[in-house]
This record gives C-alpha cells, structure tokens and sequence, in this order.
C-alpha cells in the first residue's frame, strides 16, 4: 500500500509545472490508484493550496478549474484508505516553478509504522 501511494505521489510530481491544469495532476494519481489492487480507495483530493490559512482556495481535484502557477504553493497527498484496517497518506509541501516544482517538505520518505 506505502508503495503504491509513493508512486502515486511521483507520478503527480511529475505533472506539476507552471501553467499545468490542477486536474490534470490530480487525474495522473487517481489513475495510478485505480489501476492498482486498492482501486476505489483513493477517496480525497490530491492536494490543496497553503496561504494565509492552511486551506485558502486552491486545490488539486477532479472538480479544479485552478492552473498552477509559479510560486503557488501545495500540498500533494495522495492516500489510500481501507476500512477496518487502515490506511497510507503520503504529504509533501511544494512550490510550483515555471519547469516543475520544488520540495519545501524535508521530513525522510521510510515508511512510518504506527501501532
């Protein structure tokens, strides 16, 4: 499960870039998702903009009409979630530039087990 959500996480890193559709990032990770065993399981946006407060307008969804712009900063946090058992959400902060993105997140990427 962490690795399928890790690669969906780098797929939509892939898609960021200034003057990118937020849906379409949004669209690459929940393909990967729903192509994998934990199809349906993906039950939340990708990401969501971070400004004066933390959830300010933006995000990356389905349902965004936002085109991403140099220095726009985001959360991209794909998860995946199974009732009764748990779940994997891996979030990272990043700031749009004109070929990609950066990483504002430092925090280590080895999965983290909480019992």
């Amino acid at each position: 499960m962490y690795n399928t959500v890790l690669e969906a996480q780098k797929i939509g890193l892939e898609k960021i870039h200034h003057n990118q559709k937020a849906k379409n990032v949004h669209h690459s990770v929940h393909s990967f998702i729903e192509n994998s065993k934990f199809k349906g399981r993906f039950i939340h946006s990708t990401g969501h903009s971070i400004g004066l407060a933390v959830h300010d307008g933006g995000n990356i969804s389905s349902e965004s009409n936002l085109i991403l712009k140099e220095n726009m900063v985001f959360t991209v946090e794909p998860g995946i979630y199974i009732p009764g058992f748990g779940g994997v959400r891996i979030e990272d902060d990043i700031r749009v530039t004109k070929d990609g993105f950066e990483f504002l997140t430092k925090s280590s990427r080895e999965i983290l087990e909480i019992n």
